[in-house]
């Protein structure tokens, strides 16, 4: 965790460090009694550092399903789509699976699922000019096509 990104005092940064608090995660999951017994601070100390962390994940704001339906969203990634391969399925599906969020494919016993799987593991590997990931996400995807190929539906 980058601590220089937080507004703290540098004698809560050290608390922290020394009680070993890796992620912005744990000090959030952490409850304030458990946080200061950890790091031997006081109340007001560890009150300050779960509000500064949370001022942090709160400027990452939330999109609803509406506003990425309307193409409201304020990130570019959002309205970035893996395309399929296919100009025919791309155009069927808007340009291409959505990379955010979870895409769930779903249909009759040999109806081309796990086809679709592989497809989209080999598309993912394409150079962003061609609709492709560059292999940034190919592990999500494989996890996907072995969570859906294992799945006794």
């Amino acid at each position: 965790m980058d601590w220089a990104q937080l507004d703290l005092n540098p004698k809560v940064v050290a608390a922290a460090r020394r009680a070993n608090i890796q992620s912005i995660k744990e000090i959030l999951c952490l409850s304030g009694p458990d946080l200061q017994r950890l790091t031997k601070l006081s109340s007001s100390d560890v009150r300050y550092l779960h509000k500064t962390v949370a001022a942090v994940v709160k400027n990452d704001p939330v999109v609803t399903a509406l506003q990425m339906y309307n193409e409201e969203c304020p990130f570019p990634t959002q309205n970035r789509k893996l395309s399929m391969g296919c100009p025919v399925l791309d155009l069927l599906l808007g340009g291409g699976i959505p990379l955010m969020g979870i895409t769930e494919i779903v249909g009759e016993s040999s109806a081309g699922k796990t086809q679709i799987c592989m497809q989209l593991c080999l598309s993912v590997q394409f150079p962003r000019s061609y609709g492709g990931q560059e292999a940034e996400k190919y592990y999500h995807f494989l996890l996907m096509l072995q969570a859906q190929s294992s799945c006794e539906c």
